[in-house]
């Protein structure tokens, strides 16, 4: 039986860009595909609730979805809580509609036993929702009692459904960045401690076909006028070379809008960045995490701080313009490595760094773990509100005063995310597009 469905994404998180919430899409892809109809609210597109309100006057729906994104702002120099507006979307929603109300999401996948009782919605979906959630809507429908809240469908492999962005959300995000996305696979096999990825799209790898990938984006760019195209994978650059596989098929399509993604510093030579720079590669988000060889094995990443080096080398000398995120007062982090972790940084010569104070704990995670070893939570704690892990030899105020006086002024090494979003804002406001990070690099070194 077809419903008539209301999407809500809450987001409203612009760091380090704004992002189209590319889930939505692919859901929205799904219900259509299975004969329903689809309505698509983004609280930050359209600029709040009031939207809401009117669309709510206009039009009945059999169930409504919320996709919740984040949790937090994960920073605990700016610590914020994301649920508020899914609280004020709920008490809008209970306020004007009947309609069976139904959580999703990545973030609420990170936690959903303690986000769907405090929420108080009626059901959750954990992680893919493009079986499981209509699913559920036929059951609703149908009038079948329900059993349970909480429900899920792992997928073996890759939906083939085709994603649907929505004419006006996208719009928004074109005129904040001219940028919107594409994914080419899910699954993660790396195991970082401090990552919920793997709990989330699982450790099976499932690939998009490359043909696919290089057609939607010629669909963004044609339907939607996007100027730039980030790929949402949690790495980009996966152990079996599907990457090569979609760069070798943008080439062949005469690709030329350029895109971005996040790459695990590893496993990358030259030859593969020329590669990615010919299919469209225009700037790379890496996942250093760590400046120490200590510190990254304290988080289980794998790879050396040389490596990272190398690479940073290796895509200045091809003029890709690069970001590292790095994380400080991680397992086994002491003062001597906060001070290491700074050299090594004033290493990586022609990109930008963003830095954090602290690690977000989340459930699932090897970190967490870690932390109820280490005394520092209880194995029952509730991680509903923000809980950062430090490294119980160097303190918070040590790892800060080192950050400020080792980044200074520079505008390519950032600390503060308030700054950093201030900054993108303003960019934003000239018309640039893209990632925005890499205009604050030197000429020579930007894209």
């Amino acid at each position: 039986m077809p419903a008539h469905c209301l999407l809500i994404s809450v987001n409203r998180m612009v760091l380090p860009f704004p992002v189209y919430p590319i889930g939505i899409a692919h859901l929205t892809g799904a219900l259509i595909a299975g004969g329903h109809t689809v309505r698509h609210v983004d609280i930050l597109a359209d600029d709040g609730f009031e939207p809401l309100r009117r669309l709510f006057a206009k039009e009945t729906f059999d169930v409504i979805g919320i996709s919740i994104r984040n949790i937090d702002a994960v920073d605990s120099s700016a610590p914020e809580s994301l649920l508020t507006d899914v609280v004020t979307a709920i008490r809008t929603i209970r306020e004007l509609s009947s309609a069976p109300v139904i959580l999703g999401g990545p973030g609420f996948s990170i936690m959903p036993e303690v986000l769907l009782d405090f929420l108080q919605a009626d059901y959750g979906i954990i992680g893919e929702g493009e079986v499981a959630f209509p699913r559920l809507i036929d059951r609703l429908l149908s009038g079948e009692k329900i059993t349970g809240r909480l429900f899920s469908a792992k997928l073996t492999d890759y939906p083939t459904y085709q994603p649907v962005f929505t004419e006006n959300v996208a719009a928004y995000y074109i005129a904040h960045g001219g940028m919107l996305n594409v994914q080419t696979k899910r699954g993660c096999l790396h195991n970082c401690a401090y990552c919920s990825y793997p709990g989330i799209e699982g450790n099976r790898m499932r690939y998009r076909d490359p043909a696919e990938v290089a057609l939607e984006m010629e669909r963004l760019v044609r339907h939607h006028q996007a100027r730039y195209i980030f790929f949402t994978d949690g790495v980009f650059n996966d152990r079996e070379g599907h990457f090569r596989e979609v760069a070798e098929e943008l080439i062949r399509r005469g690709n030329t809008t350029p895109w971005c993604a996040f790459f695990r510093p590893q496993g990358l030579s030259r030859e593969d960045l020329r590669l990615l720079k010919r299919s469209g590669l225009r700037a790379m988000e890496l996942g250093t995490d760590c400046s120490t060889d200590t510190t990254l094995a304290g988080l289980n990443k794998g790879f050396s701080f040389n490596e990272v080096l190398q690479l940073n080398d290796d895509a200045r000398t091809e003029s890709v313009s690069c970001a590292h995120f790095i994380m400080f007062g991680g397992p086994g982090e002491t003062e001597l490595t906060v001070q290491e972790g700074l050299k090594n940084i004033e290493l990586l010569e022609g990109c930008v760094v963003f830095a954090y104070n602290g690690i977000r704990i989340l459930p699932g995670t090897g970190l967490q773990s870690l932390a109820v070893n280490a005394g520092l939570i209880t194995a029952g704690q509730s991680l509903l509100d923000p809980v950062f892990y430090y490294s119980p030899a160097v303190s918070r105020s040590f790892i800060e005063e080192k950050l400020i006086a080792s980044f200074g002024s520079r505008i390519d090494r950032m600390y503060s995310c308030k700054d950093i979003e201030r900054r993108v804002q303003s960019l934003h406001a000239l018309g640039n597009i893209g990632p925005l990070w890499d205009l604050l690099l030197p000429r020579k070194n930007r894209r």
